[in-house]
């Protein structure tokens, strides 16, 4: 199901029903004015192995460009260096406000996309999130921490691209007549 053009599905979606995070993240990726859209996300408790941090919660979410042609390997790896950059930071600031390590994972990966209704292959971008803890309420309150910081460094990326897309229209706006003469 297309979110961008349902959004109003996301609240019953089977991942965000119980969960406001999810269904924050899933809203705010597939807002009309954002250049992503999600193409899955899921999340669930499990059982930890160290009796330290028992509590394990694990999700994901598989996001790509709205615009098919920019699911370049290329693009998603500079959208990967930029929230590594936006979200390591974010994340060390609230551990230093809270005074403790947040026990909380994250893996960044590109992988190969079939987009089956554009009849194309491309790729996409999967966040995957391990929080650990002794309690439940506990290791969602690390993981929503994480979730947060995704939605902000999205966020910036977006604001990113719109100021560059700016400034080139602006740069092609002013010189266009002088490119136009050079090619006579």
């Amino acid at each position: 199901m297309n979110l961008k053009t349902h959004p109003q599905m996301i609240p019953v979606l089977p991942p965000c029903i119980g969960w406001l995070e999810t269904q924050e993240l899933l809203t705010q990726i597939n807002k009309s004015q954002s250049p992503f859209m999600t193409l899955a996300a899921d999340q669930h408790y499990t059982d930890g192995p160290d009796p330290h941090r028992p509590v394990i919660l694990v999700s994901f979410v598989t996001l790509c460009f709205k615009e098919i042609s920019h699911n370049a390997k290329d693009v998603l790896s500079d959208l990967v260096l930029y929230l590594q950059g936006q979200m390591n930071e974010l994340l060390q600031n609230v551990s230093m406000l809270l005074s403790t390590s947040l026990d909380l994972e994250i893996i960044l990966e590109i992988r190969s996309t079939q987009f089956h209704h554009h009849h194309i292959q491309g790729w996409s971008l999967t966040v995957m999130m391990v929080a650990s803890g002794q309690e439940s309420h506990t290791v969602r309150g690390t993981w929503g921490y994480g979730i947060h910081a995704l939605i902000d460094g999205l966020t910036a990326y977006a604001h990113l691209l719109l100021k560059t897309h700016s400034i080139l229209i602006a740069f092609l706006l002013f010189y266009a007549p002088d490119l136009c003469a050079i090619g006579q």
